[in-house]
Formats: structure tokens, sequence, C-alpha cells
């Protein structure tokens, strides 16, 4: 918690004027790198509830796909996915081994591939706004594909393809904290060939309780993704389907202390 006081000096002069300069704007970016880069730090041992409904939505019409029930355990700065519900069948699948679009990295991972130096982020403030009665500040940013460490898959188990990309987005961040309390990401230069063309997601940030103390934990994700999958016919050569977007909206929920026996409630979605 050390870090969230220090990152609040200095953001008086920048939430004086709508247009922070930049030295103030250098100032500010400085504070929340070092407030992301412990993010990590400050986060007790927890387990969560997370909900997946996914679906897809094609030339002919959307299709709900499933909803997944996953217990995620964050403990020693690790996060673990156990997949407990898959549509409406009890589950002891690893996160791999479902398919279809996932997004991982809620719980800080995002955002150090995105303040690490070596990422060589390029930033831009974009605007103050208001962001649940709190007052914001908007910055742009950009991480080239030669210094990402961001990664699209697809397929499942021994079949699942990957590929390193650039990304942007953007951090809505709290100009009293330096806590960032939404943000988004855009993969950009993916490879030709790959199936996945778009992917875009956007995570929510709210205070939770885990035993008696408020934590900034992830309340919400979207993931949208444009796959371009491609069969092999007859002849063995490959022709383009037809493109499927495909969407997750991911719901946290039930923080609490880890224990080994921490127990996962269904909350009347993705009951066996």
């Amino acid at each position: 918690m050390i870090r969230i006081a220090i990152a609040a000096l200095g953001l008086a002069a920048m939430a004086s004027a709508a247009d922070p300069t930049a030295a103030e704007q250098a100032r500010f970016l400085e504070q929340v790198r070092a407030t992301a880069l412990g993010y990590s730090d400050f986060l007790p041992d927890f387990v969560c509830t997370e909900v997946i409904h996914r679906t897809s939505n094609d030339s002919h019409a959307q299709q709900n796909l499933d909803v997944l029930t996953l217990q995620l355990t964050y403990a020693g700065k690790r996060e673990n996915y156990k997949v407990v519900v898959a549509g409406n069948k009890t589950s002891d699948l690893n996160l791999t081994s479902v398919g279809g679009a996932i997004f991982e990295g809620e719980f800080g991972s995002t955002l150090r591939w995105i303040f690490e130096p070596e990422s060589a982020a390029a930033f831009h403030w974009e605007k103050s706004a208001a962001l649940r009665q709190a007052k914001v500040a908007v910055y742009s940013y950009r991480v080239p594909r030669a210094k990402s460490r961001y990664v699209l898959a697809y397929g499942a188990g021994a079949d699942m393809r990957r590929a390193v990309v650039g990304f942007h987005g953007e951090l809505e961040i709290a100009e009293d904290t330096g806590m960032v309390w939404r943000l988004t990401t855009k993969a950009d230069d993916i490879p030709a060939g790959f199936a996945i063309r778009e992917s875009s997601t956007s995570v929510d940030y709210g205070y939770a309780d885990v035993s008696g103390r408020q934590f900034l934990l992830p309340s919400g994700a979207e993931t949208d993704m444009l796959y371009q999958p491609e069969r092999s016919g007859e002849t063995g050569r490959s022709r383009n389907l037809g493109p499927m977007l495909m969407k997750n909206l991911v719901e946290f929920r039930d923080y609490r202390k880890f224990a080994v026996d921490s127990a996962i409630d269904f909350g009347g979605d993705g009951k066996p």
C-alpha cells in the first residue's frame, strides 16, 4: 500500500489543469508504473469464482457456445485456473484443454507487459474523464511486437497454436491513487495466416473484500476475437471458412482468502 500513497503525491497539479504538461505526464506515468509493477506485491493469496459466457456469431446467426465456471487461485503471485463446470457438466480439464477463446492476465500480468521498461511502451495522454464518480486520466499506449509478451492462442492441447503480437489500447487511471481502474488491449501486427485476425479485451477493476480488507481486483471483462479458420479439402489444399466473431463475457465473484479446501460458489450459473 506504500506505493499507492507515493503515487498520490504530485497529482494535484495534474488535476488542476485541463491539459497536463509533458513534465507532469512523465512524472505521473512513472508513479503509475511503480504502482502497476508493484500491484502483485500487495495482493493476498486468494481464490475466486470466474464465470465465462461464450458466444459466437457467424454469417448465419449468434450462437451460445457454453458457460465455463472456473476456480481461479492466486497464490505466490501466480494465477492458476481450474475448470469446474463446462456447459452443464462437471469438468476436471485444465484451461488449455477447453479450446475456444480464452483470455488470461487480469491479475497483473497485462499491467506488467505494459509498464515493464523493456516493453518500450509509448504513452499518450488523451483526456480527463469520470469513471464511477471518480476522476481518471485516460492514456493510450502501444507496445511493439518486437518487445511484446502478449500471446494469442487457439486450439486445445497439443493442437494449440500461438503467436506473439504487438498490442495497444487505453488505460483509465484514478488521478488520486494512480491505480488502473480500466484497461483495454487490442492486438496488432498479427502474423499473416494466423487464424485469429482480430482480438480485443477490456478489463474493469473494483474494490473487493478479502478477509476484511479491501483490494482493487478485476470485477468483469470482455473479450472479442475475429476467427478465420481454415479447413483442408479432399485435394489436401486449405480453404477459408467464413469468419466467426467469438465473444466472452466474464464475471469475477466470491473473492475469499485462499485455503486448500476453498469451495466453489456456482451462484446459479453453470450448475451441473
